[in-house]
């Protein structure tokens, strides 16, 4: 059994790193090369653990160095097949969609934001993203499919990692078949182009994403701003072989509140268009989804009510979810619930 980490409140938190220019802070990295889902233990992977959890229960992310995904790959991403699709006229694009699910498609035409996003659901299916590459090109585009489909693959390797130490240290490391199984993913594409507001060159502003995890790729363009708990912005400079990891606010209610979620944004500085991947987790709709039992005791009572992903998405992006910082807890919280959320049913 893993010993029980301290909560990062009794044990101080960790300090950001400097970055490459000698000023500017950093959050952590964490070095994941050499790892693999399949051999969760040794020295590294404890050592690599711990940076982790640090990290994520400080400031909620960090920054995985992990080369699994080549440079040739990125390159392939970032410099052909993402320039590519974002080419293509606004009413292919507009072909991206989920009905009844808000932001699940396609995001653009956004007033004042030069912003344009797609999305594809479940791309560790080369099926899948090959429906979706049909929808942007009826003739078919067989590179672009494949691009997508090896890069999913990969990085899902580098959030089974994360989730299994995560689960490590909480000492619910049986809880990881049935959480796994639980979870569906999805890959944003997006494009970022020169903001239109040059004041405060916002390009995205602040949110906290409505996922597990979330596993961000920018190359070549930075732009991704996180909070501290401080309220401070941190910049993150990604390296070459880097991702940036964060919690979604449903882990934080999975954990039962005892892991954070930060807000972050974008920010464009250059006059560079900027390209990200954000790779994803989150429940199936169909799947009734809470704190597992052994996260609740009296020094950590139940926080969060049992939901469905839906139910809670439509409330998130509704006209009266729009009007809280906290959705989340307005919704789900057990305590101080300030709307009637109803039990999810079983149908």
């Amino acid at each position: 059994m893993q010993r029980k980490r301290q909560h990062p409140e009794s044990r101080g938190i960790p300090e950001a790193t400097m970055g490459s220019d000698g000023n500017q802070l950093q959050i952590p990295r964490v070095d994941f090369r050499g790892l693999s889902p399949s051999y969760p233990g040794g020295d590294r992977w404890s050592a690599a653990r711990e940076e982790a959890m640090s990290a994520l229960e400080s400031f909620g992310c960090f920054e995985a160095i992990y080369d699994a995904v080549s440079s040739d790959t990125k390159d392939d991403l970032f410099l052909r097949a993402l320039p590519e699709l974002f080419e293509l006229p606004t009413e292919t694009k507009m072909r991206n969609e989920y009905v009844g699910m808000p932001y699940e498609g396609y995001i653009g035409q956004i007033p004042n934001m030069a912003f344009d996003s797609l999305r594809i659901q479940d791309p560790l299916s080369l099926h899948n993203v090959q429906q979706f590459t049909s929808l942007m090109w009826p003739d078919g585009n067989p590179t672009f499919s494949n691009t997508i489909w090896r890069y999913a693959k990969q990085v899902q390797e580098l959030e089974q990692m994360v989730v299994r130490m995560i689960l490590q240290s909480m000492d619910v490391e049986k809880k990881y078949d049935s959480l796994v199984e639980s979870l569906t993913h999805g890959v944003r594409l997006s494009e970022y182009g020169i903001p239109l507001d040059q004041e405060t060159k916002l390009s995205l502003k602040e949110h906290v994403d409505p996922t597990m995890i979330t596993i961000v790729c920018q190359y070549l363009v930075d732009g991704l701003e996180v909070q501290t708990r401080d309220r401070k912005w941190i910049r993150v400079e990604s390296q070459p072989n880097s991702f940036n990891v964060m919690l979604g606010e449903l882990f934080r209610a999975w954990s039962n509140g005892r892991l954070h979620a930060p807000l972050h944004r974008v920010r464009v500085t250059g006059d560079q268009t900027r390209y990200s991947l954000i790779f994803g987790c989150r429940p199936k709709d169909e799947i009734i989804f809470q704190v597992p039992k052994e996260l609740i005791d009296e020094e950590h009572p139940l926080r969060f009510r049992p939901y469905k992903y839906p139910e809670y998405i439509r409330f998130r992006y509704s006209a009266e979810g729009i009007k809280h910082e906290d959705p989340l807890q307005v919704y789900l919280g057990v305590e101080g619930r300030q709307v009637d959320a109803p039990m999810p049913s079983a149908k």
